[in-house]
């Protein structure tokens, strides 16, 4: 339901709140879900929404008035609200069917923490087993795959018809098998000497570590043919930039551990014990929360990154050579529609929407620098190219003024580039050096031994804009978080404690300042007034953190964990975790995830050909009542 009005009536107080609001009906978990300003896209806060005998009140609690009244404003909200309210159903999806069961082992005991997931056709749905093993899926009827899979466990599957409620029982055996791992699992196992840090440093570039259990049993000449041919093949891109110094060690660390003789990891090796493998325990949270992924049109695409606008649609960085598009879905209809980019390998990163609804996507091809617009007017897409700049923009935020910022990884010096619309013209900044890297970044984890140091380069992997309009950015090839003022040029840079490199950035409502401090498997958080900088670790110890969204209804911090394979929830109030595995393997969530106006959190699966979505189950339930 969409309404425009000016006020809202919120139990005998009047607030301000402009244009185009959403009721929306969350048929997942029956949840009448907050309503949002599709303009400012800011969420109003936790509505519960009563039925009156002529009239619905929207109570917000703890919520105080912006600004005066308009009584008729409010007459007309209230009888919109009151006649849709009176014919309403309780439930819309009620020719839903649900499968429920439980899951248990051998001997028949519950088995916590299992996961159950449903698909038909490209749609799948699921959800972890409560302590009980009991679960319970809602889904439109038809037939499904139903799995269950269990740490230490074997999977086991089912083929049914579901046409109503219908009982789906598991029986699993014990299964102790590498298969399983995540990369946080394997990454506890290889020691951190300079092989095995150039091992991980390189591999978790671009992947999780247990991406390469699919081709154990490779001798190191096997591993460099198979990795300059997935550059060329599967991504087309070219050939990776390698010494022999760097391929010699590389490989022979690949076989060292995934060869044939390979300690745990190689074809036929004796698995490590279980008590050498630390896997935090499941938070109960997680049992509340519903999994959905879509599979793309082209299931081989590698969606990078995405950003979710204010009406919910969801753009999608289609990252691959082949696909090389930019790639809308729709959260109610479920289609995709694909805009193509004219540029051949475009290298599509990660996008933005601006407040005037139109779509940016930063392009990371060669040549030059470039971006690309899709305008809601037209529904078409132009691309905008910067022929002075080297190739290498990688993510987009527009300012309080309508500009575009762009990280850049191309040029040696300088790493912001500011786009604006109205003039169409760029502008760049550069910042201070340190003239050599510091111990321990990136670039000297990625060197062989025996090579020369690699020269100080400033590329930004990500880039972010305050509430001031303040800009900041985090270096790729080291731990570096620069800040520059757009006004004045001035730059300031910060160094967090055991950091080697840093993915994402992120500026929360409060303009504190997050990153992932992603080499050390932390999250951190620089205060912008003190330059105080603070790190977290999550639950899993080798976590991989790339990207953040800030969910404000919820007051906390959800970022992808590349390695551990989890949606993490972080919550700054209480300075705590909760991390809930994806529901698939090899995810590999990238730098853009999202949040859409209903509170689910959206991320992409790059190696897996799919998007999915997250609904947290947390949010306050329906209460109706008559006088």
């Amino acid at each position: 339901m969409a309404i425009d009005a000016d006020y809202v009536y919120t139990a005998s107080r009047t607030e301000v709140y402009t244009h185009n609001i959403n009721l929306r009906y969350d048929p997942a978990t029956g949840v009448n879900y907050p309503f949002r300003d599709i303009v400012s896209a800011a969420h109003a806060p936790a509505w519960i929404t009563r039925r009156l005998l002529m009239s619905t009140v929207l109570q917000a609690p703890d919520f105080s008035p912006a600004r005066g009244e308009n009584m008729r404003a409010i007459k007309v909200l209230v009888l919109s609200l009151s006649l849709a309210a009176l014919v309403a159903p309780a439930r819309p999806d009620a020719a839903d069917a649900v499968i429920r069961g439980t899951v248990n082992d051998s001997g028949g005991k519950p088995i916590a923490g299992a996961l159950v997931k449903a698909t038909v056709g490209n749609k799948s749905v699921s959800r972890y087993t409560g302590s009980d093993g009991r679960y319970e899926l809602t889904v439109a009827p038809g037939t499904y795959d139903v799995v269950a899979d269990a740490f230490g466990f074997r999977g086991e599957r089912q083929s049914k018809n579901i046409a109503s409620d219908t009982a789906v029982n598991f029986s699993m055996t014990p299964n102790w098998n590498v298969a399983q791992f995540t990369g946080a699992d394997i990454d506890q196992l290889i020691p951190d000497d300079h092989a095995g840090r150039l091992l991980k440093s390189t591999c978790i570039n671009c992947h999780s570590l247990d991406v390469m259990l699919r081709h154990r049993g490779f001798v190191a000449a096997q591993w460099r043919n198979y990795i300059e041919k997935q550059m060329q093949v599967r991504i087309g891109r070219g050939p990776y930039n390698a010494t022999e110094a760097e391929w010699k060690e590389l490989t022979t660390e690949l076989e060292r551990w995934f060869g044939p003789e390979g300690r745990y990891f190689g074809a036929g090796a004796e698995p490590p014990k279980p008590e050498q493998v630390r896997r935090p325990k499941m938070a109960p949270e997680v049992t509340r929360a519903t999994f959905y992924e879509y599979t793309l049109p082209n299931p081989r695409s590698m969606p990078h990154s995405l950003a979710v606008d204010p009406a919910g649609r969801v753009w999608i960085s289609g990252w691959d050579s082949p696909t090389n598009a930019v790639i809308r879905f729709d959260s109610v209809s479920e289609q995709f529609k694909t805009y193509p980019i004219p540029t051949p390998n475009a290298v599509p990163h990660t996008p933005c929407v601006t407040r005037d609804g139109r779509v940016w996507m930063a392009l990371n091809a060669p040549g030059t620098a470039k971006a690309a617009m899709i305008d809601p007017k037209t529904d078409q897409l132009v691309e905008i190219k910067w022929e002075a700049k080297r190739p290498g923009t990688h993510n987009c935020q527009e300012d309080r003024e309508g500009n575009l910022w762009f990280a850049s990884l191309g040029e040696s010096d300088e790493g912001f580039y500011v786009y604006n619309p109205n003039t169409e013209q760029f502008r760049s900044y550069k910042y201070r050096l340190p003239a050599v890297y510091p111990e321990g970044s990136k670039a000297l984890r990625d060197t062989a031994e025996g090579d020369p140091l690699p020269s100080v380069r400033a590329g930004l992997y990500d880039a972010k804009v305050d509430s001031t309009g303040t800009a900041w950015g985090g270096t790729y090839s080291m731990g570096m978080i620069v800040r520059v003022n757009p006004k004045t040029g001035e730059t300031r840079d910060y160094f967090p404690p055991d950091t080697p490199h840093i993915r994402g950035v992120f500026v929360d409502s409060q303009d504190n300042v997050w990153f992932g401090a992603f080499g050390s498997h932390k999250i951190g958080k620089l205060n912008p007034k003190t330059g105080q900088i603070k790190l977290y670790q999550p639950p899993t110890e080798k976590a991989a953190p790339y990207s953040f969204v800030e969910d404000r209804r919820r007051g906390v911090l959800w970022f992808g964990d590349l390695n551990g394979n989890n949606l993490t929830r972080f919550d700054p109030r209480t300075e705590t975790f909760v991390e809930y595995p994806f529901p698939s393997r090899n995810v590999n969530p990238r730098l853009g995830i999202g949040i859409d106006p209903r509170g689910r959190i959206w991320f992409t699966e790059f190696l897996n050909g799919r998007i999915g979505m997250l609904d947290p189950g947390d949010a306050p339930r329906t209460a109706t009542s008559s006088r």
